[in-house]
């Protein structure tokens, strides 16, 4: 019998014949073999997890970073909520060097807790029937004292301070001196606190019942990030007792890293930078006894390293780290915030140095238009560029748009709020030994600003306008000491304060770490040819016969 396989099909109907032959059964043996290979090789292969899904955000030239850390969370970190901030990132550079930041950037850091609800705040009142809503800043008195100063009684300020008894400290400890017994007809006396240049920022809001003096809700206001609030337990609204706690704020940090080249609008060029606008004053506070008013021109550049804080979604406040000043000639200057214990208050002081460790001690008072630029100067003998006589100017100029706010110039007593003529809408303030400053042609005063009312430096007072005798939106600024007009531009810093041995290595260790910070945004080239205005007293005023009684 041949072992050929007959091609030919079976006929169709016919039984086919099931017995396989020498031939059939060496090729079944042969496909049954290669099967069970087949199954061995995928049974002893490794296995490769599928690819991880990417974040379309999460491209090339894009790093996503959360707030919590750079590394890999464990698994079990997962499923928490992580909010993120899409940051666009240039080619690397060689190995070793900086990346240059040509644009303002940001990280994000911040606590890896699931995002809550937005906390309660006493604001939220303002408009119920019956409720005052009070606000105020605590300055330099202690809190009792600036209740007081609003109209909180005593049977209140004690209900108030009951609650965060055991809670926390909102109340300073006025100092006494010990150190001799007191005669039986003497009591002891408080020591002035010393001088600050750096008044606390403190502030409090609560909501009083209009029908009883009730204080209904409370808040201790020590930052934009760190808030105590005490209320009446939700069963007893009208209980006589308040429970106090800290608020559960979300906040979030974003570094900031970017370069500011002024220009006549100043809002323009913030925004141009990437900057918030609420970076103004922060800037402002590290520039000040470092920079003359008057050196804030068109065309200087600053470069900035600092961080946002946003609370519950809404920007809160910026904090400058460290900037660099360079003018349009002469050598650029570096400014390093540090941070660093008071001997007297035991609390932790940002403070702002030079290179050197040299921190300007501020005086009395401060700018009240902050980062603003100046266009017309004190000059008693001026003369008049039409009349050719010689007509005062009272004061100083701030250039700045309509709306821009307005800040006292330093702690004091509101004098009058109203209408001062050819000022138009004027606020006077009376300061300590005598000092008297003024603040001309507002659009609006601040809301509840009254006469006989106390106000802190850097209390909102006003918003610049135009009005009465002034062609353009700016603020007069002036200032009389015993009724007698004075330069405000000589109201000069007092000092200068040297950092303590105790932080100079550490001082060293962050100033370095800073420097690299400012040394990674890059910085554009000078703008030519811009003009010098330092000797162009630019006037704002419709009729330069200035008042003598304010300008």
């Amino acid at each position: 019998m041949s072992d050929e396989i007959d091609p030919t099909p079976p006929p169709v109907g016919s039984t086919p014949n099931h017995r396989l032959d020498r031939g059939q059964r060496i090729a079944i043996g042969i496909m049954g073999g290669l099967v069970a290979l087949g199954g061995l090789a995928v049974i002893l292969s490794p296995r490769h997890p599928s690819p991880p899904t990417t974040d379309r955000a999460a491209t090339a030239t894009n790093v996503v970073l959360t707030a919590s850390s750079a590394t890999p969370e464990p698994k079990e970190a997962e499923s928490a909520v992580l909010p993120t901030v899409v940051i666009p990132v240039a080619p690397a550079p060689p190995d070793g060097a900086a990346a240059p930041v040509t644009a303002a950037t940001a990280t994000a850091t911040e606590s890896a807790e699931p995002r809550l609800p937005k906390a309660w705040r006493v604001a939220s009142m303002k408009g119920e029937a019956g409720i005052d809503i009070i606000e105020g800043t605590l300055g330099n008195r202690t809190l009792s004292a600036a209740l007081t100063q609003v109209g909180i009684s005593k049977a209140e300020i004690k209900r108030i301070l009951h609650a965060f008894k055991g809670v926390h400290r909102i109340e300073r400890i006025e100092h006494v001196e010990h150190t001799k017994r007191p005669k039986r007809d003497a009591s002891p006396k408080p020591i002035a606190p010393p001088k600050q240049d750096h008044a606390p920022k403190e502030s409090f809001a609560l909501a009083r019942d209009r029908s009883n003096g009730t204080v209904v809700a409370f808040e201790f206001i020590a930052s934009p990030t760190d808030i105590w609030q005490a209320k009446a337990p939700e069963t007893a609204k009208t209980g006589k007792y308040l429970v106090a706690s800290k608020l559960d704020l979300h906040v979030e940090h974003r570094k900031i890293s970017s370069v500011l080249t002024l220009s006549a609008d100043l809002g323009k060029a913030v925004t141009a930078a990437g900057l918030h606008q609420g970076s103004i004053e922060a800037i402002d506070d590290a520039l000040e006894g470092f920079v003359d008013p008057t050196a804030l021109k068109p065309g200087v550049r600053i470069r900035v390293a600092g961080a946002e804080d946003w609370v519950d979604g809404t920007f809160a406040r910026y904090r400058v780290d460290a900037l660099e000043f360079v003018p349009r000639s002469g050598t650029p200057l570096r400014i390093y915030g540090y941070e660093n214990e008071r001997s007297q208050s035991h609390r932790s002081h940002l403070a702002f140095y030079d290179a050197r460790g040299h921190e300007p001690y501020r005086g009395t008072f401060r700018s009240p238009l902050p980062f603003t630029r100046i266009t017309s100067r004190y000059n008693p003998k001026r003369m008049h560029p039409v009349l050719h006589t010689i007509l005062p100017h009272n004061g100083v100029d701030f250039r700045a748009p309509t709306g821009t706010p307005v800040y006292a110039a330093g702690a004091g007593t509101v004098a009058s709020v109203g209408d001062g003529g050819r000022c138009g809408n004027m606020i006077q303030i009376d300061h300590a030994n005598g000092m008297t400053t003024g603040y001309c042609h507002l659009s609006r005063f601040a809301a509840g600003l009254r006469a006989g009312q106390h106000v802190e430096s850097r209390q909102l007072i006003g918003y610049v306008g135009k009005t009465g005798s002034a062609t353009g939106p700016h603020l007069h600024f002036s200032v009389k000491r015993g009724g007698v007009f004075i330069d405000p531009l000589a109201l000069k810093m007092d000092g200068v304060r040297v950092l303590p041995p105790r932080d100079r290595d550490a001082f060293a260790i962050a100033r370095a770490d800073l420097d690299k910070a400012l040394d990674a945004i890059a910085l554009p080239n000078a703008a030519p040819d811009l003009p010098d205005d330092d000797h162009d007293d630019h006037d704002d005023h419709d009729d330069h016969d200035e008042l003598a009684g304010e300008e």
